[in-house]
């Protein structure tokens, strides 16, 4: 069974320019389409094919 453990102290809510720096930062981080679409694996265009086929 799963001991649940009282949740830590809540922080603060954030502020517009902290959400602001973040989002920047998380974008800077996310590969551009170009690198992302290099990197997915072939299994989705896959599944599509297969469950065309049930039919």
């Amino acid at each position: 069974m799963t001991n649940w453990q009282k949740p830590s102290k809540r922080e603060p809510p954030k502020t517009k320019a902290e959400l602001r720096e973040m989002l920047t930062e998380a974008v800077r981080n996310t590969p551009s389409p170009d690198q992302a679409s290099n990197q997915r694996p072939a299994k989705v265009k896959k599944a599509a094919a297969g469950a065309a086929d049930i039919d």
